[in-house]
């Protein structure tokens, strides 16, 4: 597998939409902290947190494929993921212009597609040892960096693969990821935004259901 598609599949595998019934407007944002209120101990307590989750992730991911372990790691990722802003940022403000409807639709789609494409990108990167290297304040939380690197082509050079996280609640929450600093927000919302502008919203929708029976990108 080439770097290239390496980062493409960290970047596919890190959205995952687990079925929320989304509401037009502002998402509920309770318990998120302002900028600069995040202390060390808050810091230290992202960090410890996205850890643990992640080694969960990985042990679920070296069971036998079946359905139970597909249950599981949809549960899994559904602590640690903020669904409804991913879903809010990867959209802009195309948001506000959709029904309840035609979110519903966009986000079962979203789910289906990157679930599958998780499980297809992150089952060939288990060979990878990951590495804490440190963390950054950011403007909603804090981000936590990581780099992953083959243990089996060593001379290949590490991905980076950095969270931001932001409290919600007693709870953190991821709600972008970065691979090698590309943004998998920004990522969505220029594909998204590409295809509704020459296609229109049905367009995307159009092209989302037919990737379902694809194996190439998102749309």
């Amino acid at each position: 597998m080439t770097r290239i598609a390496l980062i493409s599949g960290f970047l596919t595998a890190s959205l995952i939409a687990a079925g929320l019934a989304f509401a037009q407007g502002a998402p509920a944002e309770s318990g998120v902290v302002a900028t600069g209120s995040i202390s060390a101990a808050q810091t230290a307590e992202a960090e410890a947190f996205i850890k643990t989750k992640h080694n969960k992730v990985r042990a679920v991911l070296r069971k036998p494929d079946t359905p139970q372990r597909a249950k599981q790691l949809t549960e899994l990722l559904g602590e640690f993921l903020d669904y409804d802003r991913l879903a809010r940022l990867s959209l802009d403000k195309e948001w506000d212009k959709r029904s309840n409807k035609e979110l519903d639709k966009f986000v079962g789609l979203l789910r289906a597609l990157v679930e599958r494409q998780y499980q297809r990108n992150m089952e060939s990167t288990l060979q990878y040892q990951v590495k804490w290297v440190g963390t950054e304040p950011i403007d909603e939380g804090v981000k936590v960096k990581s780099s992953a690197r083959s243990v089996t082509k060593k001379r290949q050079p590490p991905i980076t693969i950095d969270y931001s996280m932001h409290p919600v609640g007693k709870e953190w929450k991821v709600f972008d990821i970065f691979t090698d600093d590309v943004s998998l927000v920004k990522n969505y919302k220029r594909q998204f935004r590409r295809v509704i502008n020459e296609e229109g919203w049905q367009g995307l929708i159009d092209r989302m259901e037919k990737k379902l029976n694809a194996e190439n990108e998102l749309i």
